[in-house]
């Protein structure tokens, strides 16, 4: 009988060898694919994906203390803590701010209409109405021109995160008069003393003439609705512009007097202590307590208007928080 062929990848084949040849290229291939397989199994696996945080709230921000009574004392102690209103603040945010975002209305072939945002140095006319000084270069001055209606946003000076002051204000700017340059001048170079290119030629004056709705939120918590009427109103805060030299003096030599304080007249032992700005009725302050770091109200014994009543109000605070240490040292279990 005529022997059957069988054909190979790469050549042909008798079949009297056929059953060598397959065990033959067989065994290798087998070989290869135990390999293949104990490698296989030798990759770690993937690691499921990590289950998203869920960041606990700090007991300050929990009604009652979540349980702690003497951080409930503390969060009612806070609550009646004089504070400026949230119309002096904001005056006080606006009159202290360096620099803001000025939101116009593009005026753009390609973005007309749409929101642009530059940040500009402002100043403050006395009556709450900021105004600017912007070259014709600038877009947002093309802006203006073109549509008056704009904001303005501008945080505190010592802005470090959403638990700090900010203030938005909306309306409608307009070009300065010639009769008010001069005023307005003099204004804008006692806050920026190197401004001399507000003399050049391209740059015009505008002035925030109507204002719509001022927006303020001076942080977790802290967003009061706040009228135009009482924003005009107000009045910056008189001693808030001795804030960074006191506050750095502070910091930097009586760190164990700020806590006597904040544990006499707040009520906390804290294991560090900040003060961040001030006002005439009492200190911001930043404290770390049980691992958690969160802001305070320190408030003076009585209002202050000038900075030696500051300094006053301080040692008075300080010789009283110190007394009271002294006493519950020699009083066991006694709290004063």
């Amino acid at each position: 009988m005529a022997c059957n062929m069988v054909l190979s990848s790469s050549k042909v084949m008798s079949c009297g060898k056929v059953g060598q040849r397959r065990v033959s290229a067989a065994a290798p291939l087998a070989g290869v694919r135990r390999s293949a397989m104990r490698a296989s199994s030798a990759r770690p696996l993937p690691r499921p994906p990590a289950a998203t945080p869920t960041p606990a709230v700090p007991s300050q921000y929990v009604s009652g203390g979540d349980g702690d009574p003497v951080m409930a004392a503390f969060q009612q102690q806070q609550e009646h803590a004089a504070r400026p209103s949230a119309a002096e603040e904001a005056r006080t945010v606006l009159d202290q701010g360096t620099h803001g975002v000025l939101c116009t209305l593009s005026s753009a072939a390609d973005t007309k209409g749409f929101p642009a945002s530059s940040v500009v140095e402002f100043a403050c006319d006395g009556s709450g109405r900021p105004f600017f000084s912007t070259s014709t270069l600038s877009a947002h001055t093309q802006d203006m021109v073109a549509d008056g209606r704009v904001s303005l946003t501008v945080k505190s000076p010592n802005f470090q995160g959403m638990d700090c002051g900010r203030l938005t204000l909306q309306g409608v700017v307009e070009q300065v008069p010639e009769a008010d340059k001069p005023r307005l001048r003099e204004i804008f170079l006692k806050k920026y003393p190197s401004a001399f290119y507000v003399d050049f030629g391209d740059f015009k004056w505008f002035r925030m003439t109507t204002i719509k709705a001022a927006r303020f939120n001076g942080g977790f918590g802290r967003a009061p609705k706040l009228t135009v009427d009482e924003y005009l109103a107000a009045k910056p805060d008189p001693v808030y512009p001795f804030s960074r030299p006191v506050c750095g003096h502070m910091n930097a030599d009586h760190l164990e007097d700020g806590k006597a304080m904040i544990k006499h007249y707040c009520g906390l032992d804290v294991d560090a202590f900040t003060m961040l700005d001030l006002d005439r009725l009492g200190i911001n302050c930043s404290v770390k307590r049980n691992g958690q770091t969160f802001k305070l109200r320190l408030p003076f014994p009585h209002p202050v208007e000038d900075r030696k009543a500051i300094k006053d109000a301080i040692v008075e605070m300080t010789k009283k928080a110190k007394g009271a240490a002294a006493m519950n040292a020699r009083t066991p279990g006694g709290t004063i």
